[in-house]
């Protein structure tokens, strides 16, 4: 009986695998972009300091954050995020015609700001920075998480949209009826951008308040993209 039953179980799920495998379907990727203007930047700034004694050049390193820090607060700007992370402390190892010899340590770390007005505050925080650090520093304009969440449902709007468009493209054209919705696969996987870097050097030499003009900003609008597959089954 035991051997009966197993035997009917396997036989039935043979008769649905068959089944499933025989339902006609139109398998089609819906995509959809949308282009949209960054509404945030976010300045690195990689500061390194060297000393022969691990205290003096922490020391270093933690006044040189602190000045840029400070100077920050100085501009007045509210909205923006000042974070500081990878620090790092190695010796100062010297090469020289083949051979090495350690010169005390250096420490680095890497500043972020996020500036979240581009068009308000990003030029107070980049003179800031230029007339504060002795050091180039990149900036990169993003779209912020706020706008990528409101824009996941047109997004994904915009990909069945598409995907339904393409099914009855090809239904149309093979002379097929109509068309049902069968499986839909989604797993977020799009929202892709391409961040914007631009490059900013220091001249507190060579540069003076009359020389240097204010910089100016005009980030280009940034692509965000995703993806669903549709399976469309109809009758023969």
């Amino acid at each position: 009986m035991k051997k009966l039953l197993i035997t009917a179980l396997f036989l039935l799920s043979a008769v649905i695998v068959f089944a499933q495998e025989n339902i006609p379907l139109i398998d089609v990727e819906g995509t959809s972009e949308i282009s949209i203007m960054p509404d945030e930047a976010i300045i690195h700034l990689n500061l390194m300091e060297k000393a022969m004694k691990v205290a003096d050049v922490t020391n270093a390193l933690n006044k040189k954050t602190k000045s840029i820090e400070d100077a920050l607060k100085k501009t007045k700007v509210k909205d923006y995020d000042f974070t500081v992370d990878n620090y790092y402390v190695s010796v100062n190892r010297v090469y020289t015609k083949g051979t090495s010899r350690d010169s005390g340590y250096v420490a680095s770390q890497t500043i972020k700001v996020r500036v979240r007005n581009i068009d308000k505050d990003l030029v107070k925080i980049t003179e800031s920075l230029h007339q504060t650090a002795d050091m180039g520093f990149n900036i990169q304009f993003n779209i912020s998480d706020n706008v990528h969440k409101s824009s996941e449902q047109k997004l994904l709007e915009l990909a069945i949209a598409d995907a339904r468009s393409k099914a009855d493209i090809i239904a149309k054209s093979l002379g097929i009826q109509n068309i049902q919705v069968h499986r839909v696969n989604y797993t977020s996987g799009g929202n892709n951008l391409y961040p914007v870097m631009r490059q900013a050097k220091t001249m507190m030499a060579m540069d003076t308040a009359e020389s240097r003009q204010e910089p100016t900003f005009s980030p280009e609008e940034q692509k965000l993209t995703d993806k669903v597959l549709v399976s469309f089954t109809f009758k023969r």
